[in-house]
């Protein structure tokens, strides 16, 4: 697999490309958005994990770069995600936050990488997502951790997933600008559950 690890911070980006090597991964590091654009111009990746904080390049012009070449990306971010990130376009195929172990990222890279293999379309709420891309038919952008959860209320199976009410708020919003009544709701005694607000 061949990963673009995109990050400021040189003794980070030195630090997660020996351990990402030694557990076979073909890893590239580039720490500013010139050689992002670069890099991707001039090679092909499997995937893109991106530094929020990249300088010399806005992050939506970074996020545009990735997702016209059809790259699952994971975002790194300095704090908790947000329904603001989440809502953004074009969002990645996941969020990790700041400190985070090497261990946390591997499995990361895993659940992406197995999601953009597959060929699977979630039907949610009257939303089609296409798993492999991270996005409704509408081109709405789900994340990784959003298609767990709604996999898992399709299935009535557990779920758990860090910052909850963020993912749930920005699932709800998505809902409603594609103009679905499905929204996620807590119940009482049962958990999270997929309702339908007619």
């Amino acid at each position: 697999m061949r990963l673009l690890l995109a990050a400021p911070d040189r003794d980070l980006l030195l630090t997660y490309k020996k351990l990402l090597s030694l557990g076979g991964l073909d890893v590239t590091d580039v720490f500013d958005g010139p050689q992002l654009v670069g890099s991707i111009a001039e090679n092909s990746f499997d995937l893109v994990i991106l530094d929020r904080s990249l300088p010399r390049m806005d992050y939506s012009d970074a996020m545009r770069l990735i997702s016209e070449r059809g790259i699952p990306s994971i975002v790194l971010l300095p704090r908790k995600v947000t329904p603001k990130v989440l809502l953004e376009k074009p969002g990645a195929s996941s969020y990790m936050n700041f400190p985070f172990l090497p261990s946390d990222l591997s499995s990361r890279i895993a659940q992406v990488s197995e999601k953009a293999a597959s060929e699977k379309t979630l039907s949610v709420g009257g939303a089609e997502i296409e798993v492999s891309c991270f996005r409704a038919s509408d081109g709405t952008p789900y994340s990784n951790e959003e298609i767990n959860i709604l996999t898992a209320l399709n299935d009535n199976a557990p779920f758990s997933v860090p910052h909850i009410s963020a993912y749930i708020n920005a699932l709800n919003n998505k809902f409603e600008r594609m103009g679905k009544s499905a929204r996620v709701k807590y119940v009482t005694d049962e958990g999270y559950r997929l309702v339908n607000e007619l």
